[in-house]
């Protein structure tokens, strides 16, 4: 599987297994039972280079490209999805924007601390009244008339803000220039900002280990380098940093659902059920025979889709089709894989349900199953991939 990996890509992805098995294995549980990832993990991350994978060189990374980023997500979900999934924020999503949207300027205040693990990030686009539809978010940014200053204010709240220790935060909301012009783009706060507020964390399903919770901006003010790229139009500019990180998430997906399927595989080979070896009944062979058929699957579709999306050459609603696909296997295959441990698979103390509330929750992060399903029938029905209102940048 996999047998057209470059040495660098197999290097990387053996240094990720190692570090997962060393590293994130033994705390795992810990992760899952006090719903905080420990320091020292994100610290050993950061001296591994991991923030910095997917980073330009000039700009402190290493340059990887995205099939090494989601073969290091594959392989330390298959010890905790929970801390993979927060990796993947830190690693493509945020510094992508960043790369993809920001000055010159920009990029270099940010992304060398970011890549370096000192300072990790967030990205908010949710909001209470329209999850991730653009056309009904409230929260905005217009130009602050009280100086000369060329600053602006923002004002509202996002949901789900995956937070983490974050000191810098990605924010998507509604614009306005000094024109009158209207639009929608990405602007950064600080957590340092007056009038920024982080509400308590939300206590959550699955990916416990990656802090989740609301966060609201009360007259916030912004400088005019805090505008990441053009005020109008930046929104819609770092499509490729969010469809990369929809397939880095995918690779998670992938990981959760083969960490689950290894431990199910161990302990189905040592156990005994009925006064026989539990390998022997043909319904459980079967489910492990189906299980792994599954992941196969869901693999190839994954990494054929990356491929493609590095080459410029994925269909339109590909990523979309990648992400339902994935998501929605590897929860299945997590649910039918429980069942194999018995009353044993509900107990917290043995570790692996944690693996089928991980893999639930992926199927509703980075855009929940019925958002990318109405994107596919779109494209296959009327040749549009995408549901951007076309008139949400528009003269005053």
């Amino acid at each position: 599987m996999l047998d057209w990996l470059s040495d660098d890509q197999r290097a990387l992805r053996d240094m990720a297994a190692v570090f997962a098995r060393k590293e994130v294995e033994p705390v795992a549980n810990q992760i899952d039972a006090e719903e905080r990832t420990p320091d020292e993990l994100v610290r050993k991350a950061a001296e591994l280079g991991l923030y910095g994978l997917y980073t330009s060189e000039e700009y402190g990374g290493s340059g990887a490209d995205l099939v090494s980023v989601c073969l290091v997500s594959e392989e330390i979900a298959k010890a905790s999805p929970s801390f993979a999934g927060m990796l993947t924020v830190q690693i493509v999503l945020c510094p992508r924007t960043v790369e993809i949207l920001g000055t010159e300027e920009q990029k270099r205040r940010i992304l060398p601390i970011a890549a370096s693990g000192e300072r990790l990030m967030a990205y908010s686009q949710s909001e209470p009244g329209g999850a991730a539809n653009i056309a009904a978010h409230l929260t905005k940014v217009i130009p602050d008339e009280s100086n000369d200053l060329g600053g602006y204010r923002i004002d509202g709240s996002k949901l789900f803000c995956t937070q983490g220790s974050a000191r810098t935060y990605l924010v998507m909301c509604k614009t306005k220039d000094r024109e009158g012009s209207e639009g929608y783009g990405c602007v950064i706060v600080e957590a340092e900002d007056e009038g920024f507020k982080v509400a308590p964390y939300e206590h959550k399903l699955g990916w416990r280990g990656t802090n989740t919770g609301p966060i609201a901006f009360d007259n916030v003010y912004l400088e005019a380098d805090d505008i990441l790229g053009d005020i109008l139009t930046g929104g819609f500019s770092h499509r490729a940093a969010n469809t990369a990180n929809l397939l880095a998430h995918c690779a998670v997906s992938v990981g959760c659902a083969q960490g689950l399927f290894d431990k199910t595989l161990e302990q189905v080979k040592q156990r005994r059920l009925y006064g026989r070896e539990m390998s022997e009944l043909q319904p459980v062979s079967f489910w492990l025979a189906e299980a792994h058929g599954k992941i196969a699957a869901a693999r190839a579709l994954l990494y054929d889709t990356v491929r493609a999306f590095e080459a410029g050459t994925m269909q339109p609603a590909m990523s979309n089709v990648c992400k339902t696909f994935v998501c929605e296997t590897a929860f299945d295959v997590c649910v039918k894989l429980l069942q194999l441990w018995g009353g044993s698979g509900i107990m917290d103390s043995t570790g692996v349900n944690r693996y089928m509330r991980d893999a639930r929750a992926q199927c509703v992060a980075e855009g929940a199953s019925e958002m990318h399903y109405a994107i596919i029938a779109n494209q296959l029905l009327h040749g549009q991939p995408t549901l951007v209102p076309s008139n949400i940048v528009k003269k005053g």
